[in-house]
């Protein structure tokens, strides 16, 4: 009787763990089968395309990493933010980074993305720029929805300054470059690619007045985003994630 129960218990084992490799066997055939598509903010090092490597960039590399360990294929389309954060909440993507906002239509992954947000001047125009405050009836030129994003202080200082946002971060910098603005705000790995690649003779001067803040994507599908984080915690430990970073420092 004990030997029967055994064997009973046994193949009830046996099966359970065949049904277990089934499962995975095929949640990664529907994972292979399955393109996401990937909403990228345009802005090198982060995201740009580059001749005879596509679209690429920290951002981008990140996430076709981690996606790719999981089995999923990636297109990534590059889009200004405004653009990005309606076409995201239309659902037209699966993912879509920077996310700096959030939405009814997605969940946000853990932070991987450390943005610096600095101002830049011109070496040559001397400007000293030590605190937020010191921006008062300065030239300012953001990114979008920068007064959003840079706190209740720079809200408040923009209103005596001659500010605008835009889009386009090389005719930020073109503008700067010609003496149309004083200052051109935005995150310091992109304004330093940026001056080094288009406007080589001239010298930014980096002024750090704000606190870094790290930023991650956002997913359409919950469960996704769980196992998201998962593989980038995993990307982390590898050492990957520093590598990425590094390319581009």
């Amino acid at each position: 009787m004990g030997c029967v129960k055994a064997i009973s218990d046994f193949q009830g084992l046996t099966m359970r763990i065949v049904l277990w490799f089934v499962m995975v066997f095929c949640c990664q055939l529907s994972a292979a089968d399955k393109t996401l598509t990937v909403a990228v903010n345009i802005g090198p090092p982060w995201a740009f395309y580059e001749e005879g490597k596509g679209i690429t960039g920290i951002d981008v590399e990140i996430i076709r990493h981690v996606f790719t360990n999981m089995g999923y294929k990636t297109e990534f389309q590059l889009l200004a933010y405004n653009r990005l954060i309606k076409e995201f909440n239309a659902g037209k993507f699966d993912v879509a980074s920077p996310a700096a906002f959030s939405s009814e239509n997605g969940y946000l992954t853990i932070a991987y993305l450390p943005f610096k947000d600095v101002a830049v001047s011109l070496k040559r125009n001397n400007i000293t720029l030590n605190f937020i405050g010191d921006l008062k009836d300065k030239k300012i030129i953001a990114y979008q929805f920068a007064s959003a994003v840079l706190g209740d202080e720079f809200t408040t200082v923009i209103t005596t300054a001659h500010y605008l946002e835009v889009a386009e971060r090389e005719l930020q910098l073109k503008l700067l470059v010609n003496d149309r603005t004083d200052v051109v705000i935005g995150e310091r790995r992109l304004l330093t690619y940026i001056g080094q690649n288009f406007f080589p003779n001239e010298t930014l001067a980096i002024h750090p007045i704000f606190v870094t803040k790290s930023y991650g994507a956002i997913l359409k599908d919950k469960h996704l985003q769980q196992l998201f984080d998962q593989e980038l915690a995993t990307l982390k430990t590898s050492g990957v994630y520093q590598q990425i970073l590094s390319k581009w420092p």
